[in-house]
């Protein structure tokens, strides 16, 4: 008769694999809508410079177009109108969307996300 020796997951094993997935599921929560806020913005952009008359349109009206279009896609909660710089260049008019994202993670450790994004909005 063989003996056959158990093997397996134990509680302590599984106690430890939950623990690290439940932390990545955290930080996965805190981080994600920080990209996805960042990616609708870049969809405004975008569709800012797909549009042939952008660059006539005056700073304030560039703004109010692309703050209009993120609160569209529910994501106008870190990008204000005074993290946009615009500037006009030979070829058009630069638009620069600069802004910081800090979030609370775990007590006094904060995650923060530096988001920088450009487009020309051409003639």
């Amino acid at each position: 008769m063989k003996i056959r020796k158990q093997s397996g997951l134990t509680l302590l094993g599984f106690l430890i694999v939950l623990a690290v997935v439940l932390f990545f599921a955290y930080a996965g929560m805190r981080v994600v809508p920080m990209y996805l806020e960042y990616h609708a913005l870049g969809n405004a952009m975008d569709q800012l410079a797909d549009d042939p008359g952008a660059s006539k349109l005056t700073p304030k009206q560039i703004k109010d177009k692309v703050l209009r279009s993120l609160w569209a896609s529910y994501a106008s909660n870190n990008i204000e109108s005074k993290h946009m710089r615009i500037s006009k260049r030979s070829d058009g008019v630069l638009l620069r969307v600069k802004y910081e994202i800090r979030t609370e993670f775990l007590g006094n450790i904060d995650v923060v996300g530096k988001f920088d994004r450009s487009v020309v909005l051409s003639n």
